[in-house]
């Protein structure tokens, strides 16, 4: 982020009281750290952080970048954007495979069929509206707070990316421009978290990240 990213008001990292002296050392000068409660499955857990991200911060659009995801070219605010509406990407579900963990639950949550996967193309871009809209959603659609009814769901029984998206898409789709193709470049490496860093992903994570960084 240090070196690809330029004109953001600021950068915030979110994490759980049990890992912030560890994490709060780890952070740079001029990142700000935010922590969120302890949650007995903090796969669940991260997730309220993200569907409560308007909490922590008074920005008008939040950024979201999750842990395995690293920039790796030059991005600015403006390229969240298409035609000044926040840009969601999305692709028909018929085009992903068999494996769909994540579908079920987002049309329960939703409460209608859900067509698109939209955790597709990150960074993930939201106005700050948005979030207490999908809490409301919960309230008014499953009569509980949003974060009582996400830690109440089974082991990877959630997925917030698509939460946001599929409640965007349905109930506010003209204020929000929809990408079927990712930019090209993509703004993002999107790695897989649980899977490790093998020589060659630490060679390649050196080079995005510049030297000296």
């Amino acid at each position: 982020m240090r070196r690809w990213c330029h004109g953001f008001t600021e950068l915030i990292v979110v994490t759980p009281r049990f890992s912030a002296s560890r994490v709060g050392r780890a952070l740079p000068t001029g990142v700000r750290l935010e922590i969120c409660p302890d949650h007995r499955d903090d796969y669940l857990g991260q997730q309220v952080s993200k569907l409560y991200a308007d909490l922590y911060t008074d920005a008008a659009v939040l950024c979201h970048l999750d842990a395995d995801m690293v920039f790796q070219r030059p991005v600015t605010p403006a390229d969240l954007f298409t035609g000044g509406r926040p840009r969601i990407g999305y692709r028909p579900v018929g085009q992903l495979g068999r494996y769909r963990p994540w579908l079920g639950p987002t049309e329960a949550f939703l409460g209608a069929p859900v067509a698109y996967d939209f955790m597709c193309h990150p960074p993930f871009a939201y106005p700050r509206w948005l979030y207490p809209a999908v809490r409301e959603h919960c309230l008014v659609t499953h009569g509980m707070p949003l974060d009582e009814y996400v830690l109440g769901r089974p082991p990877r029984g959630f997925s917030e990316f698509n939460a946001l998206g599929a409640y965007a898409y349905h109930q506010h789709r003209d204020a929000f421009a929809w990408a079927g193709r990712e930019v090209d470049p993509p703004l993002c490496r999107w790695y897989w978290s649980r899977g490790g860093i093998d020589a060659a992903t630490r060679r390649e994570l050196e080079r995005l990240s510049g030297p000296g960084l």
